[in-house]
C-alpha cells in the first residue's frame, strides 16, 4: 500500500467510522477476500450490541445511585436540622452521667508520681549545687586540694544518704496507709531488704574520712549503691504508678464513668468536656503526697 493509498484509508476510517474504515482497508488493500471483512464486521457489530446493553443497564443503575444519595442528604439535612436546636449545656460536671452519653475522664499519673518525689529530687538539687559550690571554690584557690578530696567524697555520699533516707521513710508511710494494705507484706519485705544499705553507706563514709582514702574502694562500692538506688527509685515509682491505677478504676466505677484515660496518653483532650479525676484520686493519698 503507497503513502498516498494509506492516507486515503485514514481518511475514510475518519469520515465513516471504523466499520467503514475497515470497508474501505479492504477495498484498498489489494483484494483481499471480502467474505472475511463481512464476517468482522458482523462480529463488530454484536459486540457493539452488547455494549449498548450494557450501557443501557448502567444508566439505569447510575439513576438508582442517584436517587439514594439524594435521599441521603435529605435525610442528612433534617439531621443537621435535629442538631442544631439541641441545647448546649454547661461542661460534664464530676460525676454526672446525663442519659444518653458516656461520661468521660482523666487522670495525670505521671504528675501524681512526680509530685510524691518533689521534695527528694528537690533535697538532692541542693546537695549538687553544694558540690558544685565546693568545686568553685578549689578551683579559686580558696581550698587545697586534701581540703577538696575529703569534702567532696562526703558530700558524694550526701547524695546517697539523703535519697536513702528518704526512701525508707516512703516505703513505711505505704506500709501504714490503708490504700497499700493488700501488698503490705512485699512492702515490710522490701523495707528489711532496703535498711542494711545504711550500714553499707556507713562503710562508705569511713573509706571517705580516713586520712589516705582508697580510692579504688571507694569507687566500686559508690558505683554499686548508686545503682541499687536507682534501682530501688524505679521500683517505687512503678509500684505507686500501678497503685495510682487501681484507685483511679475504683473512682471511677464510684462515679460512673465509662471511659477513664490517662492524660499522657491523650492525643487530643477537651478538658471542658472530660472530667478530671486527679484531685479525688490524689485525695486517696493522703500521707504520701506533700500538702499542697
Amino acid at each position: 500500500m503507497t503513502g498516498k493509498l494509506l492516507a486515503l484509508v485514514v481518511v475514510l476510517a475518519l469520515g465513516t467510522g471504523l466499520v467503514g474504515g475497515l470497508v474501505g482497508t479492504a477495498l484498498f488493500s489489494g483484494g483481499e477476500d471480502l467474505g472475511a471483512v463481512e464476517e468482522e464486521l458482523a462480529t463488530l457489530r454484536q459486540g457493539l450490541g452488547e455494549l449498548n446493553d450494557q450501557a443501557a443497564v448502567l444508566t439505569e443503575e447510575v439513576g438508582e445511585v442517584r436517587g439514594e444519595l439524594a435521599a441521603l442528604g435529605s435525610r442528612l439535612t433534617a439531621l443537621e436540622g435535629e442538631v442544631s436546636t439541641l441545647p448546649t449545656g454547661a461542661p460534664l460536671a464530676p460525676g454526672q452521667t446525663p442519659s444518653g452519653t458516656l461520661a468521660l475522664a482523666y487522670v495525670d499519673l505521671t504528675s501524681l508520681v512526680e509530685e510524691i518525689f518533689t521534695p527528694i529530687d528537690q533535697a538532692v538539687e541542693i546537695k549538687r549545687q553544694d558540690l558544685a559550690d565546693l568545686q568553685a571554690r578549689h578551683e579559686a584557690g580558696e581550698i587545697d586540694d586534701a581540703t577538696y578530696q575529703r569534702e567532696s567524697l562526703l558530700l558524694e555520699i550526701e547524695l546517697l544518704a539523703v535519697p536513702l533516707h528518704w526512701y525508707l521513710d516512703l516505703i513505711q508511710r505505704m506500709i501504714d496507709s490503708p490504700e497499700f494494705a493488700d501488698i503490705k507484706a512485699p512492702l515490710e519485705e522490701l523495707l528489711g531488704v532496703v535498711q542494711p544499705l545504711e550500714t553499707q553507706l556507713e562503710g562508705l563514709r569511713t573509706i571517705a574520712q580516713a586520712e589516705q582514702p582508697d580510692m579504688q574502694s571507694f569507687l566500686i562500692q559508690y558505683q554499686q549503691l548508686s545503682a541499687q538506688f536507682q534501682q530501688l527509685k524505679q521500683l517505687l515509682s512503678q509500684t505507686l504508678a500501678l497503685k495510682f491505677i487501681v484507685i483511679t478504676q475504683e473512682v471511677a466505677r464510684a462515679g460512673g464513668y465509662a471511659v477513664v484515660l490517662r492524660r499522657e496518653e491523650a492525643l487530643y483532650l477537651d478538658q471542658a468536656q472530660v472530667a478530671d479525676l486527679t484531685p479525688q484520686v490524689r485525695a486517696r493519698l493522703e500521707g504520701l503526697l506533700p500538702t499542697s
